[in-house]
C-alpha cells in the first residue's frame, strides 16, 4: 500500500510517498516530483493543469491514498483560500482516497512513535512524511 503524505503551504503541495517494507517498517520512496505548485488560482487552465499533474503523480507512483495535514479554517493560523482550493483538487484525484490528519495527532505521533526520520529527508517534506507515516501506522 502506497500512501502520499501531503502538506499544503501557500500555493504548493508537498508530497512524500511512503510504504511498508516486508519487515513492517515504514520506508519513504524517492519520486522525482516532491512538490506541485498552483501558479494562478484564478485561471481555469492552471487549475486543470494542477489537477492533471496530481493525476499523473498518482498514476506514476501508484498512490492509493492521499493524507493531508489539516489547517485551521479560521483564526490567526488559518489556511488561505488557495490552500483550500489545492485541498479540493487533491480530493478530486480519481482512483485514490483522501484522508486528513490533525497537526496535534502528528506531533504526538512524531514524539512517541517515530524513532528516526529517513536519511536525507528534506526539511520541507518532514510534515508530509509524518502524515503518510501516521496513516500507515494507524491504519
Amino acid at each position: 500500500m502506497r500512501i502520499c503524505g501531503c502538506e499544503i503551504s501557500a500555493k504548493e503541495v508537498r508530497l512524500a510517498v511512503v510504504c511498508k517494507n516486508d519487515d513492517g517498517s515504514i520506508e519513504m520512496l524517492r519520486p522525482k516530483t516532491t512538490r506541485i505548485e498552483l501558479e494562478d488560482d484564478t485561471s481555469e487552465a492552471d487549475l486543470r493543469s494542477f489537477l492533471a499533474a496530481l493525476h499523473e503523480f498518482c498514476r506514476e507512483n501508484e498512490i492509493e491514498t492521499f493524507v493531508i495535514k489539516t489547517r485551521a479554517k479560521k483564526g490567526r493560523m488559518a489556511g488561505g483560500a488557495v490552500s483550500f482550493k489545492i485541498e479540493t483538487l487533491i480530493q478530486l484525484v480519481e482512483g485514490s482516497q483522501t484522508r486528513f490528519v490533525n497537526p496535534v495527532a502528528l506531533s504526538h505521533f512524531a514524539k512517541k512513535e517515530v524513532e528516526a526520520y529517513p536519511e536525507k529527508l528534506p526539511v520541507y517534506l518532514k510534515n508530509a512524511f509524518l502524515a503518510g507515516a501516521y496513516a500507515l501506522a494507524k491504519g
